[in-house]
């Protein structure tokens, strides 16, 4: 097993556990720093991008998707080599059933809120009007994620003891 797939909803501490895998030496891509994914209009289906305070309608009109091919390609050039993608996209069960395993990062609602809230390095979902686009799907989202056989991790732990549950998985190190 080399290939591990970490989702779960903004705020849950998905960007901060790939920079202290990396930290640990371990292969790891954030999807919302790569060229991987971008906004789509749901029914145009044109790209869009996201400005910071653009709200919850605008949210609701589009869907934050990753192209699964490229997914696949990135993970093929990794070879035996264990690497975690971390993100989440609308149409991510298009490329789950390509990880070996996939993590579902979860913390209070009172926690990802705060940390939308307070963080400096993404501007998504700091408004009140996206909090609430979130808290919206958020409970569906991971009781899916959970039914399809996620391996649910708390964040209100370290991330060091987050990092460390999840490189336990890993074949080779």
């Amino acid at each position: 097993m080399n290939k591990f797939y970490v989702t779960g909803i903004s705020g849950t501490g998905k960007s901060s556990l790939v920079d202290e895998l990396r930290i640990n030496g371990v292969r790891a891509f954030d999807l919302d720093a790569t060229e991987l994914c971008c906004w789509k209009n749901k029914v145009s289906y044109e790209k869009a991008e996201y400005q910071y305070g653009i709200g919850k309608d605008w949210l609701e009109a589009h869907d934050y998707i990753c192209d699964a091919v490229e997914v696949k390609k990135l993970l093929d050039a990794q070879g035996s080599i264990p690497v975690v993608i971390a993100g989440v996209a609308s149409n991510q069960d298009e490329y789950l059933d390509l990880f070996d395993k996939i993590f579902l990062l979860h913390c209070k609602e009172e926690t990802f809120l705060h940390r939308l809230s307070t963080r400096d390095e993404n501007e998504f979902a700091k408004e009140k009007s996206e909090q609430e686009y979130v808290l919206n799907w958020h409970k569906d989202f991971e009781a899916k994620m959970r039914e399809r056989g996620a391996i649910a991790i708390d964040t209100e732990d370290t991330l060091q003891n987050v990092a460390d549950k999840i490189m336990s998985y890993f074949s080779v190190i």
